[in-house]
């Protein structure tokens, strides 16, 4: 075995890892870090498969049963980004996330009489070139698949990339995720294309797998060693040299703007609506949303949506407090600027350590 597919094995472990870590993670959202390892998992099984290949495993009696698993697996990524993307966005699912699956099924289900085979007819098939007599799909089919494959990347782009309505504290974040897709998509359909037209061998697509070892490597660093990423902190934050170069803000204009910030939210208590956006902020500071988002950023180490949050448990605290009225935790959310009272359980075990029942209990001992 040559050193690169050790190497290739070796990140193919590590996205394993990666993906395990995710389910276990307790930091952000558990549903968000659950998808996010299933699609870093089946990334890290593409890329076992594809070692496996080029070390002749996949014809072992052993391996065989392996074998072209990989093509409904194409099928899955887009719609599990499409979810990730959505859920990060706090957006609703609908029947339609879901209904996106059904071509991996579909898949799935022409190839199953040549899975159903027994080692030694599917050996004796592949070296006879019969693969296609124990299934259903047309001998073209990875054009179709490729143009899915895409076609997810485009609605991903569309929907919620850099120059959609849906900007949020993870756009950074996203904006890398759908290009790591893309790029996949790309290189996938580079060695498709190449094989076809004869200048790659159908036995090396290690073009593939290098955006897949690319994307395991920066998100083992941003998802571990820089979590921030994820928690809202643009990128260029994480890298103090680059930080908020040529923003045009002055350091005096910052400060100024940054104690009329903290007068707006404790005067007007912005943070009391609910849907209370970054250009709302901007709107009453009179500065460009980037510039807003440097204050806070820079001047509270925060990102949007825990500067705000920060406010409303302040907030929800004092009514915990003050419960002469017996309103309910949910009204209390509501009360404190908070959509639902899932998000707000989630914030204030962010910032206290322990649920609203919880602080109560200790605060009465106390």
């Amino acid at each position: 075995m040559t050193w690169y597919i050790i190497l290739f094995y070796a990140f193919a472990l590590l996205g394993g890892l990666m993906g395990v870590l995710f389910f276990i993670k307790k930091e952000g959202d558990r549903l968000a870090n659950s998808l996010l390892g299933i699609f870093t998992l089946l990334f890290a099984c593409e890329l076992a498969y594809n070692s496996a290949k080029w070390s002749g495993f996949l014809i072992q009696p052993e391996g065989i049963h392996f074998i072209f698993l990989n093509f409904p697996v194409w099928l899955l990524y887009g719609p599990l980004l499409l979810l990730y993307l959505k859920r990060v966005e706090s957006q609703k699912f609908t029947i339609q996330d879901f209904i996106r699956f059904i071509p991996a099924l579909l898949v799935f289900a022409t190839n199953l009489p040549f899975h159903l085979l027994d080692a030694k007819t599917k050996l004796s098939t592949l070296q006879n070139g019969l693969f296609y007599s124990y299934s259903w799909l047309p001998d073209w089919n990875i054009y179709p698949i490729m143009l899915f494959m895409f076609g997810f990347g485009w609605v991903a782009f569309a929907n919620h990339g850099p120059w959609s309505k849906t900007r949020h504290n993870r756009s950074v974040w996203s904006a890398w995720f759908i290009c790591a897709y893309l790029g996949f998509c790309a290189a996938f359909a580079f060695y498709v294309l190449g094989v076809q037209f004869g200048f790659v061998n159908p036995l090396y697509d290690y073009y593939v797998d290098i955006v897949i070892v690319g994307f395991i490597g920066v998100l083992t660093y941003f998802g571990f060693i820089q979590p921030e990423v994820f928690q809202g902190m643009r990128v260029e934050q994480l890298i103090p040299f680059v930080k908020y170069q040529k923003t045009g803000l002055s350091t005096a204009l910052g400060l100024e703007m940054k104690d009329k910030l903290e007068q707006l939210m404790l005067e007007k208590e912005l943070y009391l609506e609910n849907d209370l956006r970054m250009d709302d902020l901007a709107k009453a500071l009179n500065l460009s949303r980037n510039h807003t988002s440097q204050i806070i950023n820079q001047y509270f180490n925060r990102s949007f949506f825990d500067f705000v949050n920060e406010y409303r448990i302040e907030e929800a605290k004092r009514l915990l407090m003050n419960r002469t009225d017996k309103r309910t935790m949910t009204q209390i959310a509501y009360d404190s600027g908070f959509n639902n009272r899932a998000s707000f359980y989630k914030a204030f075990k962010k910032f206290e350590g322990k649920n609203p029942s919880e602080y109560i209990s200790l605060k009465k001992v106390s």
